[in-house]
């Protein structure tokens, strides 16, 4: 763990409890003389506090210092993927968050597996937990669109990824390499890709493909194209 999640970290004094206080002082066992850095993802400090009191189930912290000190990643990519099990994007989230994706947009697709639900709640403690563990500064931002129209209407730069697209080379090949960026947002369909109808609506947008014979499931697509981006 790089540093202690908590939205009031800046606070003269705090109070620690809750998963953050059981990991720290009872899964690390560590000792209340150590000082402890923490942050509030919304600025770029690293805060220093030194425990105060501690009891069974909190801990009473007062700040000593603090540094700007960022870690947020330096370009701006932004991915737009059809909702699928909410399990599957609840693991994927961590490796996005770590590979640095700075928007997240989910929408429901034609081949949206229908009856699943998106606890936003749980997706903001998977990426805080991230953060944490990476040391990455910013979280990313999640948004939750109603369908393809919606999500093509709020990003009309958004390149597509699908078959038949201009194909995105690997720089290592020697091949000439599609320009790969993500700062526009790209499309990323469910399992089964994109429906008929939904491929009607990419008319005049830019649709890439990677140069594999090979189906690729619907997050490997997106850590894939994430992972090339940076």
């Amino acid at each position: 763990m790089q540093f202690v999640f908590h939205a009031e970290a800046g606070a003269q004094s705090l109070v620690l409890e809750g998963e953050s206080f059981t990991h720290i002082f009872s899964a690390r066992r560590s000792k209340a003389t150590h000082n402890l850095t923490l942050r509030n993802l919304r600025d770029d400090r690293l805060y220093t506090y030194k425990v105060e009191s501690i009891s069974k189930r909190c801990a009473g912290l007062r700040l000593e210092s603090s540094q700007i000190a960022p870690n947020a990643p330096h370009k701006r990519t932004h991915i737009i993927w059809a909702i699928t099990q909410s399990k599957t994007i609840e693991k994927s989230l961590p490796s996005l968050n770590e590979l640095g994706l700075s928007r997240l947009s989910l929408f429901w697709a034609d081949f949206s597996q229908r009856g699943q639900s998106i606890d936003e709640e749980r997706v903001r403690r998977i990426l805080i937990g991230s953060c944490e563990q990476c040391g990455r500064s910013d979280l990313c931002e999640v948004e939750i669109l109603a369908d393809t129209q919606s999500a093509l209407e709020k990003y009309p730069r958004a390149l597509v990824l699908d078959f038949g697209g201009k194909v995105l080379c690997d720089v290592a090949s020697g091949a000439p390499e599609s320009s790969i960026r993500l700062d526009s947002g790209v499309l990323i369909g469910a399992e089964g890709g994109f429906s008929q109808r939904e491929r009607e609506l990419f008319a005049g947008r830019e649709i890439v493909a990677f140069d594999t014979g090979l189906i690729l499931r619907s997050q490997t697509a997106v850590l894939t194209l994430l992972a090339k981006a940076l």
